[in-house]
């Protein structure tokens, strides 16, 4: 009885972890359309946060969102997924920082999270951080607890492949 307790957790972690990596992966993906489609509008909301320089946040606003699709589309698909989570975390600390910093120094500025500064009225507040924090530990979990059980390359091995490919010639 001992040892079906330690394997119905990890099983529970598993579970848990792909949920979070399907959720975290699409939350990007999402997050990274409006910034694809309309990049001058999301420089924009960079740039109110004050933090790069002026120059930089166009570059900024060219790169992030591909960023953003690329890890949430191998967080969804399973692909590196912890390389890809670790990438999500990272981004979602900058985030969380610079929600943090603009929330503290008083900005009265659009998070452009998930619209542009233009279509959205809301401002941050409590909930902004909180939202950051909470998204961060999820991503967190992911790049800590994904052991990869349900990942493309576990279900679809490149060995067998590359073992297929050699039989057939």
């Amino acid at each position: 009885m001992e040892q079906v307790r330690p394997q119905k957790n990890q099983a529970v972690t598993d579970y848990l972890t792909l949920l979070f990596r399907l959720f975290i992966g699409g939350l990007f993906v999402y997050a990274s359309v409006y910034k694809i489609l309309d990049p001058g509008a999301f420089a924009v909301s960079i740039r109110n946060y004050m933090i790069l320089p002026p120059e930089w946040s166009n570059v900024a606003a060219l790169t992030l969102p591909w960023i953003e699709l690329g890890a949430g589309a191998f967080l969804i698909l399973g692909i590196q997924t912890r390389p890809s989570a670790l990438i999500t975390t990272g981004l979602l600390g900058v985030f969380l920082g610079a929600v943090v910093y603009a929330y503290f120094i008083g900005l009265d500025v659009d998070c452009g999270c998930f619209s542009s500064a233009q279509s959205s009225d809301g401002r941050i507040g409590v909930y902004h951080l909180m939202r950051d924090a909470i998204l961060f530990l999820i991503s967190l979990w992911i790049v800590i607890k994904d052991n990869g059980r349900f990942s493309l390359v576990r279900a679809w091995p490149l060995e067998r492949l590359r073992l297929s490919d050699a039989q057939g010639s």
